[in-house]
């Protein structure tokens, strides 16, 4: 009678020590640790694998805590110095330190929360300061400014920062309408500017041709009349040579055959008009007065 009566007890005690026992096991994953309480008090930390500690309630382990490198995406809209909306895009990555794990996991409720505050504040602090083109040419700056602030007021809680990474600044749908209104005017200022040049250039290099062509035109102008001049001279040389007849009488009876020969080339192309003056050689009034007498 009694040994049926203690069959359950047996069968019941034997579960509870299973119980008992199964909580004094602790397993921990890859790239985790687990903290060990004794009586609610943090006493110890346990790596990744199979552990043992005192049954609950003596000690408890909390939950797998990560030691992966976290990373926080955060889009944030700040207000330049000009007073310019533009959306800058950043990425943090940051990891708990293995000798201070305690410390993350106790001193902050939500470490992501923390950090994007952190961010969130220091971007807008460092745009303030800057114009809205100046934001564009700021990446390094952003990354500098955040990854010193995060290590500052970070570390202490037992996070490292590992990387920040800043994307080219969005600027708002408005706002990229004006500044590509902006650059087009620009882009048409300067293609007006260069074809005024071209026209300069052209124009500069058509008046040095022109000059030139001018230069080697009265060059040869000159030749020309200082051959004739030459042949000129030659000519009265020889005629007075041969013919004994004074200088000025040779060049008298030259200008009368060139005078009789514009009459020629006159007459040729079909003028009726013929101009006297009075340096018309007397030997030739009296020609032009029977022309004019038969009509001519």
């Amino acid at each position: 009678m009694f040994d049926t009566f203690a069959i359950p007890f047996v069968i019941l005690a034997a579960v509870l020590l299973v119980a008992v026992l199964a909580t004094c096991i602790v397993i921990t994953r890859q790239q985790h640790v687990r903290f060990i309480e004794t009586f609610g008090r943090f006493s110890s930390t346990r790596q990744a694998g199979l552990s043992l500690k005192l049954p609950w309630p003596i000690q408890i382990a909390t939950s797998n805590f990560s030691m992966k490198i976290q990373e926080l995406a955060e889009d944030i809209t700040v207000k330049s110095s000009d007073n310019a909306f533009v959306v800058v895009p950043i990425r943090v990555q940051y990891a708990v330190t293995p000798e201070r794990a305690n410390a993350a996991f106790y001193r902050l409720e939500n470490a992501e929360r923390q950090v994007a505050s952190y961010v969130v504040n220091q971007v807008r602090s460092t745009a303030a300061e800057m114009s809205f083109e100046e934001l564009f040419r700021a990446k390094s700056r952003f990354e500098e400014d955040v990854a010193e602030t995060l290590t500052e007021r970070l570390s202490d809680y037992g996070y490292v920062i590992e990387n920040v990474l800043v994307d080219d600044p969005q600027p708002s749908a408005d706002l990229k309408t004006a500044f590509d209104r902006v650059l087009a005017s620009k882009r048409l200022r300067e293609a007006a500017q260069n074809e005024g040049e071209a026209v300069r250039i052209k124009a500069v290099l058509e008046a040095e041709a022109s000059k030139e062509a001018m230069i080697l035109k009265a060059e040869g102008y000159a030749r020309f009349r200082e051959i004739i001049a030459e042949g000129n001279a030659k000519a009265l040389s020889d005629f007075v040579g041969n013919t004994g007849i004074a200088p000025q009488a040779v060049l008298d009876f030259f200008a009368q055959t060139n005078t009789m020969e514009a009459l020629r080339d006159a007459a040729d192309s079909g003028g009726k008009t013929v101009l006297v003056t009075g340096d018309t050689p007397q030997s030739l009034h009296g020609l032009f007065a029977k022309d004019a007498e038969h009509g001519s």
